[in-house]
């Protein structure tokens, strides 16, 4: 009788380690477990070989969609980025992305899209479009505060016709317009492939020859696949 409870004490603990070092065990994983997440991809920027996410967003006044393909080590990622504000000016763009800083709580990318602006109506414009981002992330469980600091440059070409006695002539001139511009906000992770974000935009026309545009924001829709 003695010795059958001795031995269940010296099992019961020799499995107090065990436990102690499972519980830790998930704690960790529960810190990680959306540190993959597609919503973190597209704030963050970049993406794991071997994974993909995109992302749709509306609000005011810009609304749109993107998508990019992880190809390389340190989130080396491709995709394309579909923009637009109040239905007036369309701007696609191939982008290629690279993560400088790659850790579970701290993300930092930089950004590099090739595109074309075309806009509509009173003020049409029309030109060959590049973007420089860099994209700030603080993941920590399910959410994650974001920033993007972006500078837009637009070479726009301007033709001008003028009629005479002599006859018609027609020059052909060209000027550059630059948009800075800001966004901050934050994601969600509902799981690993679905996630919400919520962001607050700050644009710059034509600066700096304009005033600052009023502040928008949008609600953004993030979802993804692959080797998470």
């Amino acid at each position: 009788m003695i010795g059958a409870i001795v031995w269940a004490l010296l099992v019961s603990g020799s499995q107090l380690p065990g436990s102690t070092t499972s519980s830790g065990a998930e704690r960790a994983i529960r810190r990680v477990r959306f540190a993959e997440a597609a919503v973190f991809d597209m704030v963050g920027g970049g993406s794991r070989a071997g994974t993909w996410a995109g992302q749709v967003y509306g609000g005011y006044p810009w609304l749109g969609a993107r998508g990019q393909v992880g190809v390389g080590p340190r989130g080396l990622a491709v995709g394309v980025d579909l923009e637009m504000a109040r239905f007036r000016r369309f701007r696609p763009a191939a982008v290629l992305a690279l993560r400088w800083v790659d850790r579970k709580r701290l993300r930092l990318t930089g950004e590099l899209l090739l595109g074309y602006l075309v806009q509509v109506g009173e003020l049409a414009r029309k030109g060959a479009n590049a973007e420089l981002r860099i994209r700030l992330a603080f993941p920590t469980g399910r959410v994650a505060p974001y920033v993007m600091l972006g500078t837009s440059h637009t070479l726009l070409a301007d033709r001008t016709t003028t009629i005479t006695a002599a006859g018609e002539t027609r020059d052909l001139s060209f000027r550059h317009e630059w948009m800075p511009r800001a966004t901050v906000g934050l994601a969600v992770a509902l799981t690993r492939a679905i996630g919400l974000e919520l962001g607050v935009d700050l644009a710059w026309y034509d600066a700096p020859t304009r005033t600052p545009s009023i502040p928008g924001f949008h609600l953004g829709l993030a979802f993804g696949g692959g080797q998470r």
